[in-house]
């Protein structure tokens, strides 16, 4: 089968493979494509402009042995087969129309990836109650670690308000001492000096 994406000529193997035979299912270059139009075998096929990115060949593969469109399924052997290998090779076998084969298979392909994206969904709603989940536990801690450190900061204004007061009242009491000392000083000065 031909491989367009790789653009290059799949005769001459050198040049551009800017032209596809739908007939051949192979690319061309403009050299290779025109050598092949002027034989006789192949003066009919149909070429498309396969240089724009966008194109994606049709594939329509036929039998190697008849050359013949693939029409059926061999489900016995599992292998798209000709009208001709019907009647040879396949005689006798279960066989299935290509369409219909290609329908199930997109509907297996349809429902498998619906799964697929059903299982995904369910993984991301999880992650998103996880995520959830782990945030409410942070601002747990987080709100913990507050109150916690709101008691700690009582606790030391409390203490230092204590100390504040105590260091005041011990003030407080000695400059009443004090004052007391100075006042007795006083008054004996003032004896003295009468």
């Amino acid at each position: 089968m031909a491989q367009a994406a790789s653009k290059t000529c799949e005769i001459c193997v050198s040049a551009l493979g800017s032209w596809y035979c739908l007939d051949c299912e192979q690319c061309f270059c403009e050299s290779c494509k025109a050598l092949h139009s002027r034989q006789k075998i192949s003066a009919n096929h149909e070429f498309k402009e396969a240089s724009n990115s966008d194109f994606i060949p049709e594939v329509q593969s036929k039998c190697t042995d008849h050359n013949e469109v693939f029409s059926f399924v061999c489900i016995a052997c599992d292998v798209p087969v000709c009208v001709c290998c019907v009647t040879e090779k396949h005689n006798g076998h279960k066989l299935s129309k290509l369409k219909d084969t290609i329908a199930q298979l997109n509907t297996k392909i349809e429902k498998e990836i619906l799964a697929k994206m059903d299982k995904t969904s369910g993984n991301v709603t999880k992650l998103k109650h996880a995520i959830s989940f782990f945030n409410g536990q942070v601002e747990t801690v987080i709100k913990t670690i507050a109150e916690e450190g709101d008691k700690i900061k009582l606790m030391v204004d409390q203490y230092t308000a204590k100390r504040i007061a105590s260091i005041q009242e011990k003030a407080r009491i000695e400059s009443k001492r004090l004052s007391s000392i100075l006042s007795t000083i006083k008054l004996l000065l003032e004896m003295h000096t009468l």
